[in-house]
């Protein structure tokens, strides 16, 4: 089953995917259905503003007809009552308009509706003294919800509105779930709708406009509140039904991933076996070779240090003999003693050639191989063992064949010691992000494989000897590892060298020489 099914394994997995494709719903259908609130919130609070603005320019407009009366005749005519009440009668919101003589603040004319009047002259006269003629002025009235608009017509005449604010606002204009509120700086004129609460959520909360009327003599604030419950945002009825085709859909695609599943599972269980056994046989033959060669590596090495000495020990002996005859000390009993000497040190020597000519012989003639198959076998062998101690093991191996001429048993044993080892160094660091990747790469005419890992890297006292034989940084290491590496390297042709990592860790780096195509052609016509 692919793994983003894998939720569908078990029932409280099944339900817990089928609620969050539920919760995934809700979060969508609330925005969705939020954002559209919002909108028709904002649509209706533009569409309030727009008709009041329209309604106090006229207020405006009544005073500038009112002036223009008033200034045409040297007393107060029946012209301006008639359209003052005119006025009155057409624009309801208007109550009461007023002559008023200035300085004295004596009323000269007054109409009114059947609310009345409360003019104060003497206030109107106060509110209008430092303004130039022609220009109006807002001012609070001492009844709720009205205010009055004032305009000084000359220097002896001023004309003033009583407005009605709650009659700014016509009751079909406001939607039924709004909280309206129309506000001077002196306190709301009005005020309708239910209260909204205070607090809010992203499911549940308060949408509001809020917005200047357009007017520059009547300072007026629109204010609009929608408050939109959780049934407005999740609607029932689109939820139970999602919820139902949703989990019938989980249901369905489980059945019929079911069979599937236990045909992968058998079908995994066959390769696995089949896998470790053949990693099982390489590693048994891969082990034995590493052993071998462990002891040959370790007889060479032997002989290796065995023969200075031993040249010394047969220099000196001829070069004693040489003197005692020249002192006329031969066939003497020092003479004899030397020659003993010479002749166990050229029995020894002649033994250490013959343990070092059969090491050489094991080996056998390396062949043309594919670098690519070998890397990536020592791998699958490795993993297993960096799985068993929680190391990542990485590979990265190029598409075409990366022929070279090798032993595939002595290379897989290079790579597996050097796997080994990383892994060991990344145990040793304790890291919890433990990883050693192996690489291959063509470079010119050669091969590069490297092996890096993200453990303690290569200590600066250390990295001069690392391939020196006997040499080990490791408590109960042998120092036969590395060395024998190398030594199977550079028979062919080959070199490795090691360095720490830029970002930590340490970088071991094989290289091969890349077989030509003719010596490829040969080794498969033999």
């Amino acid at each position: 089953m692919p793994r983003r099914l894998t939720f569908l394994r078990t029932s409280a997995a099944l339900a817990g995917g089928w609620l969050l494709l539920l919760v995934a719903f809700g979060l969508y259908s609330a925005t969705s259905h939020r954002q559209a609130l919002e909108q028709d919130v904002s649509e209706s609070g533009r569409s309030l503003q727009r008709a009041i603005s329209q309604r106090v320019a006229q207020h405006d407009a009544h005073l500038t007809s009112l002036s223009a009366l008033g200034l045409a005749q040297a007393q107060p005519s029946a012209d301006f009552d008639l359209v003052a009440r005119s006025i009155l009668r057409f624009y309801p919101r208007v109550v009461a308009i007023d002559l008023i003589r200035l300085p004295a603040g004596e009323v000269v004319s007054s109409a009114k509706s059947a609310d009345g009047s409360t003019v104060d002259p003497a206030q109107v006269a106060k509110a209008v003294e430092g303004l130039a003629s022609g220009k109006a002025v807002y001012g609070a009235d001492t009844r709720s919800g009205h205010y009055r608009l004032m305009k000084r017509m000359n220097d002896t005449l001023a004309v003033s509105l009583d407005i009605d604010g709650a009659k700014l606002i016509e009751g079909e204009e406001l939607p039924r779930w709004a909280a309206l509120t129309l506000a001077t700086a002196d306190g709301p004129l009005i005020e309708t709708g239910a209260k909204q609460p205070a607090a809010s959520s992203f499911l549940a909360r308060t949408i509001r406009f809020d917005a200047p009327i357009a007017s520059a003599t009547q300072p007026l604030r629109l204010s609009l509140q929608r408050h939109v419950t959780l049934a407005e945002l999740l609607p029932v009825l689109p939820l139970a039904l999602f919820a139902a085709i949703s989990l019938a859909g989980l249901v369905l695609v489980r059945s019929l991933l079911r069979h599937r599943q236990d045909a992968a599972v058998a079908r995994a269980a066959v390769e696995a076996a089949s896998r470790r056994e053949a990693l099982r046989q390489h590693e048994t033959k891969l082990a034995h070779a590493l052993r071998i060669n462990s002891m040959g590596e370790m007889a060479s090495g032997i002989a290796h240090e065995l023969t200075q000495p031993l040249t010394a020990l047969l220099s000196q002996s001829q070069a004693g003999r040489r003197i005692a005859a020249a002192n006329g000390l031969q066939d003497t009993p020092i003479d004899t003693v030397l020659a003993a000497n010479v002749l166990q040190a050229k029995r020894a020597a002649a033994i250490l050639v013959r343990l070092r000519a059969y090491v050489g012989k094991s080996a056998e003639a390396p062949g043309v191989h594919d670098l690519c198959r070998h890397v990536a076998d020592i791998v699958a062998l490795s993993r297993i063992d960096l799985d068993r101690r929680g190391i990542a093991l990485d590979l990265d191996l190029p598409d075409a064949p990366a022929p070279a001429r090798v032993d595939p048993v002595e290379i897989e044993q290079v790579i597996h010691n050097l796997v080994r080892n990383a892994a060991d160094a990344v145990e040793q660091a304790g890291r919890a992000d433990g990883r050693v990747s192996v690489s291959l790469r063509a470079a010119g005419q050669t091969y590069e494989i490297l092996v890096a890992d993200n453990g303690t890297g290569i200590a600066d006292n250390v990295l001069p000897r690392l391939f020196e034989p006997f040499f080990s940084s490791k408590p109960d290491g042998m120092g036969l590892g590395l060395s024998l590496c190398e030594s199977i390297v550079e028979r062919f042709d080959g070199s490795i060298s090691a360095a720490n990592g830029a970002g930590g860790g340490a970088v071991f780096t094989v290289r091969l020489p890349a077989a030509h195509e003719t010596q490829t052609q040969e080794e498969a016509a033999e």
